[in-house]
């Protein structure tokens, strides 16, 4: 629990006046540790007026949390009743005195609900962060449900600006800002112009969702047009042993590599810098970010159920698509930048740059600020 706020005085003529500094919070399920810049930009703006709440274990077992110690985020215990409901063991009081607090936008955790209510008798604001819609979209049968719950706080904050475009229609008058999804400052984000550039690159979870195996069987169809040419998977999960016995029977298996799990900015930078293009063959979320902050173009599966960071993917500038589920599209893709990586690599500090205007940790930081704080 937060230690109580500092009492500070300012002399306003020949009277001296208090002022309790503001108890901003914010509260969520978990954080990943692809968080740790955002988390690092907020208390730097923030300071001692923010307390940040997590929870651990995290819902998918695949992600990687961040070290809340570290970070000095408080971790809360999480319990997963199936895959319906998440409970956390918080101290309500904190929440309820918060002068405002951010919580996830998620009808699946009970204390959302409970918080948001009672602030909402109370008077005091409250604002919900997440995706605007359910996963199937907006008109999904439980999209009434999450569409009361946006009505019941007096703040949103989105990860796109259409999203935002969205809800403001259709909850006018209510507070509504953007934190685009970041991974890096701006000052990170850069293009290497003279390294070698020689890999197919995927980054990411390995999970079935995230489609490998497509890539793999691309890769065994392209392999033999330039010898110098690796594939490279960087990553995770309950798919990694499948996908290593498949690449070991891949006739180019001497060209397959699979690095394990890499998050540290300094050990992917050279890997990205090595990289012609990257690849999500299947669902899209924060890779495609990632990849663009490098300067480094994506080849992005069309009709996925892709994050919201799709929006940062721009055809003929910083992508290209294939054919969804087609192992022959994603190769004749493949050899488009692998012969012509040249009329890619000139644009790679105009996508590192467009990347850093859009989607840097310092703009989500200001988003949440904002909405905390107020403009």
């Amino acid at each position: 629990m937060k230690a109580p706020a500092e009492v500070k005085t300012e002399r306003q003529g020949n009277s001296m006046r208090t002022k309790k500094e503001k108890n901003y919070i914010i509260a969520v399920a978990s954080f990943g540790d692809y968080r740790a810049g955002v988390v690092r930009e907020i208390r730097l703006i923030l300071g001692t007026s923010l307390t940040v709440y997590a929870g651990a274990p995290a819902y998918e077992s695949s992600i990687r949390l961040l070290d809340y110690k570290a970070a000095g985020v408080i971790q809360l215990v999480n319990r997963y009743f199936g895959h319906n409901f998440l409970f956390q063991s918080i101290s309500f009081m904190p929440m309820i005195r918060a002068d405002n607090i951010i919580m996830d936008l998620n009808p699946r955790i009970p204390h959302v609900w409970l918080i948001t209510i009672i602030r909402r008798f109370l008077g005091k604001p409250t604002v919900l962060w997440g995706h605007a819609w359910p996963r199937s979209g907006p008109n999904s049968i439980t999209e009434p449900i999450r569409a009361l719950l946006r009505k019941l706080a007096t703040g949103l904050v989105t990860y796109t600006e259409s999203q935002a475009e969205s809800l403001r229609a259709r909850h006018p008058g209510k507070r509504i800002t953007v934190a685009p999804n970041a991974l890096y400052s701006r000052g990170q984000m850069s293009f290497n112009s003279e390294s070698h550039r020689f890999r197919i690159l995927f980054v990411g979870r390995l999970v079935k969702e995230k489609k490998i195996g497509i890539l793999i069987d691309a890769f065994e169809q392209i392999g033999g047009s330039d010898p110098r040419i690796v594939l490279t998977i960087v990553g995770d999960g309950p798919e990694n042993a499948m996908l290593r016995d498949k690449a070991a029977q891949s006739q180019y298996h001497d060209r397959v590599e699979l690095l394990g799990y890499v998050s540290d900015f300094e050990q992917l930078r050279p890997i990205y810098a090595e990289s012609i293009v990257s690849v999500s063959p299947g669902c899209v979320g924060l890779s495609v970010t990632q990849s663009l902050a490098f300067g480094v173009p994506m080849l992005i599966s069309k009709d996925e159920d892709h994050g919201p960071e799709i929006e940062s993917a721009i055809s003929g500038f910083n992508c290209g698509f294939f054919e969804t589920d087609n192992p022959g599209a994603l190769a004749k893709g493949l050899l488009a930048f692998v012969r012509h990586p040249e009329n890619w690599q000139k644009r790679g500090s105009g996508i590192a740059m467009d990347c850093a205007r859009r989607y840097s940790v310092e703009r989500m930081a200001q988003g949440l600020q904002a909405a905390l704080v107020g403009d």
